[in-house]
């Protein structure tokens, strides 16, 4: 079978654009239309036409493309993923603006995750002192920052229970969905619940993390739903933070 008899086949269950990127992804590695079309007499091995269905069959069943490919792009740069972090998503970047915005030259990244965060900032920044720290041995993070060329200083503590020194600023991206928000994507079913689900409303972490920061940096930066930053921002001054910005999934504090 050739990849123009592919692709119709394929078509006709799943988007014609994913079904795109699953071939592009087995024989190109690319998003490359162009490629595609002047290659698509190109006859597919049993090995390759067997991955495509293989594929195929997974993004029918609602797996994220970014698991099927094993990468996903944030800032502009292609980050390693698998099942065991979370994808990382476009209004995660908003927390890289803040950060920029501020010109730190130490910061904390708390629950890395992909390490797409603290990896990025490493870049972006490059006279600054970047760590970033997970619950678990941040494996997928550490391969990205090798693969990008990033220093970043990791380390496995549950919040800030294993982290010394003080910072400029702490930004997470800590999991804060509600397991009782009836607007839950089932996509989500495909990513790790401990990167995803809080108690207290999504908020349990959260408020956890912010409970330890006194006197430990000058500005924190997190992530959460656009519904739950009244219920944040009320906690958080509360605790003598001072609201910066609020914009979107991002909001800044500082003491």
């Amino acid at each position: 079978m050739n990849v123009s008899s592919w692709l119709t086949a394929a078509k006709t269950k799943l988007d014609p654009v994913d079904a795109e990127l699953i071939i592009l992804n087995i024989l190109h590695d690319e998003i490359d239309r162009p490629w595609l079309v002047s290659h698509n007499d190109y006859i597919l091995s049993e090995s390759e036409q067997q991955r495509a269905d293989e594929d195929l069959n997974r993004r029918m069943a609602g797996e994220p493309l970014a698991y099927i490919r094993g990468y996903k792009y944030f800032y502009g740069r292609k980050f390693l993923v698998d099942n065991s972090v979370l994808i990382p998503r476009p209004e995660t970047e908003d927390l890289i603006d803040f950060v920029l915005g501020l010109k730190p030259q130490k910061i904390l990244d708390v629950g890395t995750g992909s390490g797409c965060i603290a990896v990025t900032l490493a870049l972006e920044l490059p006279q600054a002192k970047v760590v970033a720290s997970d619950i678990h041995q941040p494996t997928v993070a550490i391969k990205n920052a090798e693969q990008l060329n990033a220093r970043v200083d990791f380390v496995v503590s549950d919040l800030m229970d294993d982290i010394n020194g003080n910072f400029d600023v702490i930004v997470a991206n800590l999991p804060y969905v509600d397991k009782n928000w009836d607007w839950i994507d089932d996509s989500l079913k495909f990513e790790p619940d401990e990167a995803l689900y809080a108690d207290d409303g999504g908020l349990y972490l959260i408020k956890k993390l912010i409970l330890q920061i006194k006197g430990r940096t000058k500005y924190l930066i997190l992530e959460a739903d656009t519904s739950q930053h009244p219920d944040i921002i009320k906690f958080a001054k509360g605790c003598g933070l001072e609201l910066v910005h609020d914009r979107r999934f991002a909001i800044c504090f500082r003491y």
